[in-house]
């Protein structure tokens, strides 16, 4: 026998030998059933943790709850104190401010009327009879005490908490007056210089000035009056 033909047949005994085990493994492979992969809990292995329990020496204000009561818009700022006593004072000073403001008012009217007549008695064709120069005089100074009283009781008044912004009705009435206070100044320079400037040919020039003056200052006080009141 060869050496070649005593491989080949070494080498089918052995392909004959394993045969049998690969053909009877592979049934059992196929009859073992597919299990599902194991799923195991992450938190099966991880016993729970017990609740945290206060300290015996925390105080009552420790074991509250932390408070909701936060504020997303910021702390307002405070707001100033009222003061009941200077309020009450500045609305009685106001009322008399007011009451005197319509007393002015009358007396205005009356010294531009009056004055007037006196100034068309004397200097406008008239008989120079000098009857309202007594009248005339005493209303004008009359006019000027008031508003001087008037405006000091305005000013002494308690300033109100919060000022006024921009053009207002009080803004209008206080033009209006120191207009008016102007007017009167200029009435009285120009009258005590009508009166100094009798016989003189310029005397006439000046009752003019002082008759137009009165009308301004008239009106301004009417519209310093109405101001506050429409």
């Amino acid at each position: 026998m060869t050496g070649r033909s005593w491989r080949a047949r070494a080498g089918a005994l052995l392909l004959c030998a394993a045969g049998p085990v690969s053909a009877g493994a592979a049934p059992r492979l196929l009859e073992e059933p597919l299990r599902p992969p194991r799923l195991v809990r992450l938190d099966a292995d991880q016993p729970s943790k017990p609740p945290a329990r206060p300290s015996p020496s925390a105080t009552p204000e420790e074991l509250q709850p932390p408070p909701l009561d936060f504020d997303l818009l910021g702390t307002p700022p405070p707001q100033p104190k009222v003061d009941e006593g200077a309020l009450r004072l500045r609305r009685t000073m106001l009322s008399v401010h007011q009451g005197a403001g319509f007393g002015l008012l009358a007396l205005q009217l009356a010294t531009t009327v009056v004055g007037q007549l006196n100034y068309s008695d004397r200097f406008a064709g008239g008989p120079s009879t000098g009857r309202y120069q007594l009248t005339h005089k005493v209303l004008a100074y009359s006019t000027l005490g008031v508003f001087a009283a008037d405006g000091l009781v305005a000013l002494l008044a308690p300033s109100p908490l919060r000022r006024n912004e921009g053009f207002d009705r009080v803004t209008l009435h206080r033009i209006a007056m120191f207009t008016a206070a102007g007017g009167l100044l200029a009435q009285a320079i120009l009258g005590i210089t009508t009166r100094e400037r009798e016989g003189y040919l310029n005397q006439q020039g000046f009752a003019t000035a002082h008759l137009v003056v009165g009308y301004v200052t008239l009106a301004a006080v009417g519209v310093g009056v109405g101001a506050l009141i429409f």
